[in-house]
């Protein structure tokens, strides 16, 4: 049953009088905006993400060729004795937290397109964006005890001479080399969940090829096996035959995600 409409809803304007503004309907305003940015913004941001992503790796990689590396990290005196030699460390640990966040922002970029799929895999990248944010918060705190406070640690026990102030400085450049293992190994979980979570929006999801999300969720389960044994082992040579499967597929995934990411036009 409808209403019956009024006689005076057939009354035309007095010239120069304006009509009554129209109500909106309910839930038109937010049907504007709930969906994300305009189809340009989107696209601006996949652009943004496929590049950060190529920087990031090629950053990661220099810095990694300039990390002293020719010590055994699991073994403290030698691993100490390299890195008080070396005068580039801040910089070095300065620049791998700048790769990280860029990358980083690829992650998060390419999670906005896809936490828009219906049912699980949009599920999935909300969950990756939010893990992706804490990767970037926990490597910082990683790089700022491993680029600064572990230097001046061991800059001090470089500097003293007797075996009494040696051993005591010693025991304090160590107690904060285990904070970096413990610090390396929740960046290695955080990692892994938001490269399982990214990898399977992916995968199950239709905006990019699946392929590509299987690579991704697979190196984000050899991040979360690694993390478990940094935490039980430190810097081992067992840690690194699973971090190092996990980290080059990780590589295939973020290159192969910001090719797609140039590649596709932003979808409503």
């Amino acid at each position: 049953m409808t209403a019956k409409p009024s006689p005076r809803a057939h009354r035309s304007a007095a010239p120069g009088s304006r009509l009554p503004a129209q109500p909106r309907p309910p839930g038109a305003a937010a049907s504007v905006t709930a969906g994300g940015p305009p189809p340009s913004a989107e696209r601006a941001l996949l652009r943004v993400g496929a590049v950060t992503a190529v920087l990031g790796i090629v950053i990661e990689v220099v810095m990694n060729l300039l990390h002293p590396s020719g010590a055994d990290p699991n073994d403290s005196a030698a691993a100490f004795a390299e890195y008080a030699g070396s005068g580039n460390w801040a910089y070095v640990h300065l620049g791998q937290f700048l790769g990280t966040l860029l990358i980083v922002l690829t992650l998060v970029a390419l999670s906005r397109p896809l936490s828009r799929q219906p049912g699980l895999a949009g599920a999935l990248a909300s969950v990756g964006a939010v893990t992706a944010v804490l990767v970037a918060a926990v490597f910082a705190v990683q790089m700022a005890v491993d680029g600064v406070a572990l230097k001046g640690a061991i800059d001090a026990w470089a500097d003293v001479t007797s075996a009494a102030e040696r051993a005591t400085t010693f025991q304090v450049a160590e107690g904060i080399r285990w904070v970096e293992k413990a610090l390396s190994s929740f960046f290695h979980l955080t990692n892994g969940l938001t490269l399982l979570a990214l990898g399977l929006s992916v995968a199950l999801g239709d905006r990019y090829r699946s392929w590509l999300g299987w690579v991704g969720a697979l190196a984000g389960v050899g991040f979360l096996a690694g993390s478990v044994t940094v935490a039980r082992t430190g810097f081992s040579a067992e840690a690194d035959r699973l971090l190092l499967p996990g980290l080059l597929l990780s590589a295939v995934f973020v290159l192969g995600a910001a090719w797609s990411m140039w590649r596709t036009p932003a979808q409503p």
